[in-house]
């Protein structure tokens, strides 16, 4: 299994042979975490879409709709990128749609792949045993933020490369994987120097933070089928 990991979205392109391999889109601080988190609680699928406009569409059909923007919740929008949002209550059995600054994009970008899946530290193992299963050559996708290279992807991407064990993976991968060992002990106390974690933290949602941090508490893996991302 090779294994390569793409720092910034700007540098996706540059993965050839993407349609035989499987690609995990990570969006820890929030998207990645809240889609795992949705499905988790009993959700049908998520729809993820890369322009509000399009999930406005979907809202004025009926569906339950989230998004944010720059960390914001979307006017007019049910819900917005907050994990904690989404409740077993209100989302069980529903499909629902979700845009955001840097995950959806993302998911969208490596649709042509033989597997898109979806990546938190919440299910952290249960990512890596389907990777094993698929046995295809991975690629850890890091959404970033706006385009550039962020911590708490690039950790998330060491961990899983960690795990896999893999003798054959990039130099980045290489990278991750050493941030992630630097520190694995208090992923929460690592990412208090990130910028993300001071965006989010401007907004009072360090409860989000911690939560995103927290490993292994979902069994399940969320992966792209068509246009929706259903449970494995």
């Amino acid at each position: 299994m090779q294994i390569e990991t793409v720092l910034s979205p700007t540098l996706f392109s540059q993965i050839s042979d993407v349609e035989h391999k499987t690609v995990v889109v990570i969006d820890i601080l929030r998207a990645t975490s809240t889609i795992t988190t949705i499905l988790h609680n009993g959700a049908d699928a998520v729809i993820p879409v890369r322009e509000a406009s399009i999930a406005q569409e979907y809202k004025s059909k009926g569906y339950l709709v989230g998004g944010e923007r720059g960390g914001e919740t979307i006017p007019g929008f049910d819900f917005g990128n907050s994990p904690f949002h989404y409740k077993k209550e209100i989302v069980t059995g529903k499909e629902i749609v979700l845009t955001t600054t840097n995950g959806t994009k993302c998911i969208e970008m490596a649709s042509h792949a033989h597997q898109v899946v979806v990546g938190s530290f919440l299910n952290l193992v249960a990512v890596v045993n389907h990777l094993r299963y698929m046995d295809k050559d991975v690629v850890l996708f890091c959404a970033g933020w706006k385009n550039r290279v962020n911590v708490e992807d690039s950790l998330y991407a060491g961990a899983v490369a960690q795990r896999l064990k893999s003798e054959e993976v990039d130099d980045a991968t290489l990278l991750c994987i050493d941030a992630y060992d630097a520190s694995k002990d208090n992923l929460f106390a690592a990412l208090k120097k990130s910028n993300h974690f001071q965006r989010l933290a401007s907004k009072g949602v360090t409860k989000d933070i911690a939560y995103c941090c927290e490993t292994d508490i979902i069994n399940s893996v969320g992966v792209l089928s068509t246009d929706r991302i259903i449970l494995a």
